[in-house]
């Protein structure tokens, strides 16, 4: 069966991909057993009591902030402030889901929604650190850290991260492109190809452009040289690639290079770069994210998972939500 319903185009969870995600766990959980900084850890060490709403972030930064990796691997036990409940999974679930939405909500001061609005990426280091302070790069890294246990425990986020940094996930090299910069700003997008798609003996004259970013912040305009003597530099034909391969790798990385450069160090602190070759971007982000819509094997799997009682009429509860999901 297909896919149903719409979403941003990630791709489908398929049978291959849970058996290499499987493979991915079940590797860092042996690693994880031998490794000489494991321990054992009470439960008062691995409980975290939140609050709902936006105080769950400073409750979880208050507790787990200085966790060393050893400790993360362990997992967590959350306790909701106020609520009765035991927590066999699925209130980290919930605390994992609600702790994600409050860390990239733009109000927060660490990331922004994109132009078409449908994913997030960093602030610029200047804005982000506004915002945290000294804290800042520490903070990125958690979310880091936090990003991969989900990853590794199973557990679905709604990380709308770009392309390009599922990539750097995998890749810490990895370099933006043109193309990566038309998801997260599709109108510098289109200016940047129009100048590649200039007769290239008028670029000069038409654009008058160097080789620099100008920039502005709380009113402040300052200008990035893309290259040494950058200002000195015109824009030509036979440069003008050169010179967006340089821009969109500012725009996209080194703007907001010290911001990602802790995330992915608290990324790879639990998941190395090494551990995930087998698998493309959007895999990653489908395994992460969690599919956008309902297929036919999710309704499937469901109902040889699905034991319950008997309505009035003695017919199953399930089987109204298996065919609403059905339909």
């Amino acid at each position: 069966g297909g896919v149903r319903g719409g979403g941003r185009g990630r791709v489908e969870v398929t049978e291959s991909l849970r058996q290499r995600i499987d493979a991915l766990r079940r590797s860092l959980y042996d690693e994880a057993q031998a490794a000489p900084d494991q321990a054992e850890t009470d439960f008062e060490d691995m409980l975290v009591k939140v609050r709902r709403g936006a105080q769950i972030v400073d409750d979880t930064l208050e507790v787990m902030f200085e966790w060393t990796e050893a400790r993360w691997r362990q997992g967590v036990v959350v306790h909701f402030e106020g609520e009765m409940g035991i927590d066999c999974g699925a209130l980290t679930r919930e605390w994992a889901k609600l702790l994600c939405q409050q860390l990239l909500r733009p109000g927060r001061g660490l990331f922004r929604r994109t132009g078409r609005g449908n994913r997030v990426v960093m602030l610029a280091d200047e804005e982000s650190e506004l915002a945290h302070g000294g804290r800042t790069e520490e903070i990125y890294s958690f979310v880091g850290r936090f990003i991969a246990f989900s990853l590794w425990r199973g557990i679905r986020i709604d990380a709308v991260f770009t392309h390009f940094m599922f990539r750097l996930m995998m890749d810490p090299k990895a370099r933006a492109t043109h193309e990566d910069l038309r998801e997260v700003d599709p109108k510098l997008h289109a200016n940047l190809q129009m100048m590649l798609q200039a007769e290239p003996a008028e670029i000069e004259d038409t654009f008058c452009q160097t080789f620099c970013l100008d920039t502005e912040f709380l009113g402040v305009r300052s200008t990035f040289e893309l290259c040494e003597n950058g200002s000195e530099i015109p824009v030509t034909g036979d440069n003008v690639q050169e010179f967006v391969d340089h821009y969109v790798q500012h725009v996209l990385y080194i703007l907001s290079l010290r911001a990602i450069r802790a995330f992915l160090s608290g990324f790879h602190s639990l998941i190395p770069p090494e551990k995930l070759p087998r698998f493309a971007p959007a895999e990653l982000e489908a395994v992460i994210c969690g599919q956008p819509s309902v297929s036919d094997a999710d309704v499937e799997e469901l109902r040889l998972a699905s034991h319950c009682s008997l309505d009035d009429n003695g017919r199953p509860h399930t089987q109204v939500l298996l065919a609403l999901l059905s339909a």
